[in-house]
């Protein structure tokens, strides 16, 4: 592979950032084609700077760097798409920093991040649409396809034992294995969780849909529990660690929840 030039332009989205001395910013961002980044932006703090604007987590964003010795330097910007909605409501915010922190996650280094980053761009623009989507829907259909880009696809449709097509009632979920045991195999696992025939239906339908297909899916609430503790018991064991803004994205919801009882 040819060596980096010294100048470079790349599409970014913006996942983290981390204040740096009195005035420079150093960012971690996702490209299409370099992988995860971290570089600094350098003055942007200061009021006059000429790069700060859209240089904020979930903006996407044009840069051209420069080759330094522990970052790349941010030489110039120009935004893409500020998302802006995405700050405006504390729900999509915090299913924004979900799916950023997934992301962040998954994706090392210079690994591959084509998949990645089309996938979290298409999950942010969905999210700041704001209320005309489901955020949950959303979260549950972008954990799905970022396992299947990264390599951890759950099979869903044949027992990952005996390899059976799957009837609809008596299997079990083994998130460890990533997939469904059928209603004999369940037995030899002793970490399966039952799966409705509803949920079921509704992991294959995300998995299979584009995100245009399930915008505007609504589920009752118990079925939507149900997935999520499937997926979310899924990325666990795959990344061998909570996310931290998990916690965040639920305590918003049951607030919301709880307003919505009280009205």
């Amino acid at each position: 592979m040819s060596p980096r030039p010294r100048v470079y332009k790349t599409e970014a989205i913006v996942l983290r950032t981390m204040e740096l001395g009195e005035a420079d910013r150093v960012l971690t961002v996702l490209t299409p084609r370099l992988g995860k980044l971290r570089v600094i932006a350098k003055g942007v703090r200061r009021p006059r700077s000429r790069i700060g604007g859209g240089l904020q987590p979930f903006s996407d964003v044009q840069l051209v760097l420069a080759v330094g010795r522990t970052f790349d330097v941010v030489t110039s910007s120009a935004l893409e798409d500020p998302h802006l909605g995405l700050r405006n409501d504390l729900h999509s915010t915090a299913a924004a920093w979900y799916l950023v922190e997934l992301v962040d996650r998954f994706v090392e280094g210079a690994a591959d991040s084509h998949d990645a980053f089309r996938l979290l761009a298409q999950g942010l623009s969905a999210l700041d649409a704001g209320d005309e989507v489901s955020r949950d829907v959303v979260a549950r259909w972008f954990e799905l396809a970022l396992l299947d880009a990264m390599g951890f696809r759950p099979e869903l449709t044949r027992c990952i034992e005996c390899g059976a097509d799957l009837e609809p009632e008596g299997n079990a979920y083994v998130p460890a294995a990533g997939g469904v045991h059928c209603p004999q195999c369940r037995r030899t696992a002793p970490t399966a969780r039952p799966v409705s025939p509803d949920a079921l239906k509704i992991l294959r339908h995300l998995q299979r849909s584009p995100l245009v297909g399930v915008l505007r899916l609504r589920l009752v609430p118990a079925l939507h529990r149900e997935v999520e503790r499937l997926l979310h018991a899924t990325v666990t064991a795959v990344l061998e660690r909570e996310l931290r803004s998990r916690d965040f994205l639920e305590e918003v919801a049951a607030r919301e929840a709880a307003a919505a009882l009280a009205r």
